[in-house]
């Protein structure tokens, strides 16, 4: 018993003694620090550290839409002018009548193409006339011989005529004849939230109106 408890003992005193002088001691670790690429946080009370974003003011709204000009016409009657310089005046439109020297339209042209000689045309001439078309007659000075059938005012009469000259086998055309005038025209000043289609102000004259886009500063309105 005695000699197990020696044995113990020299054991232990071997264990120390290898722990002490053979075995290194741990070396302490220094903390490494590391950048982070994440934007560090930021305290509520340091919000009030940061300049003011600056205020956009939008511009303020007015009732005014703005305005738009255009010229209406031509008017180969002043009194077709009047009437409907009257209706756009009741839409709240600013509107200024002129006069302009130039070509007057007069109407559809319907004629007969060329029939190759004076006499065929004269052939022509008589055989129209018997058939319900009086008003046939050649041209003067035209070296075509081209037979006029008449100058209508409505489209759908010029038409007519054209069916009847083509039932009896002859070729037509349809011009629009003018003739030296006043033409007479409306400058206008609407509301930009308006609009204008020419097509609502035809006259009996069968005369087709137009819209021309012209400057305010133009429009003398």
């Amino acid at each position: 018993m005695r000699n197990a408890f020696l044995l113990l003992l020299l054991l232990n005193i071997l264990a120390f003694a290898f722990q002490s002088w053979i075995i290194e001691p741990d070396e302490p670790v220094d903390a490494m620090s590391i950048d982070q690429d994440v934007p560090g946080l930021m305290l509520a009370e340091s919000r009030d550290e940061l300049p003011a974003e600056p205020v956009v003011e939008e511009p303020a709204r007015t009732g005014n839409p703005g305005y738009r000009c255009l010229r209406l016409g031509p008017f180969a009657r002043e009194t077709d002018a009047d009437q409907v310089r009257l209706s756009l005046q009741k839409r709240e439109a600013t509107v200024r009548q002129t006069a302009e020297a130039g070509r007057v339209w007069v109407g559809h042209w319907v004629q007969v193409a060329d029939q190759g000689s004076r006499a065929k045309a004269e052939a022509a001439r008589d055989k129209l006339a018997a058939n319900g078309i009086p008003d046939a007659y050649i041209v003067p000075g035209d070296s075509d011989n081209r037979i006029s059938l008449g100058v209508y005012r409505q489209r759908a009469s010029a038409d007519q005529t054209v069916r009847r000259a083509r039932s009896l086998g002859f070729a037509t055309r349809v011009d629009d004849r003018y003739q030296a005038g006043t033409n007479f025209w409306l400058r206008v000043r609407l509301p930009g939230d308006r609009t204008l289609n020419p097509g609502e102000f035809k006259t009996d004259t069968g005369q087709i109106m137009r819209t021309e886009t012209i400057a305010c500063a133009d429009a003398g309105i």
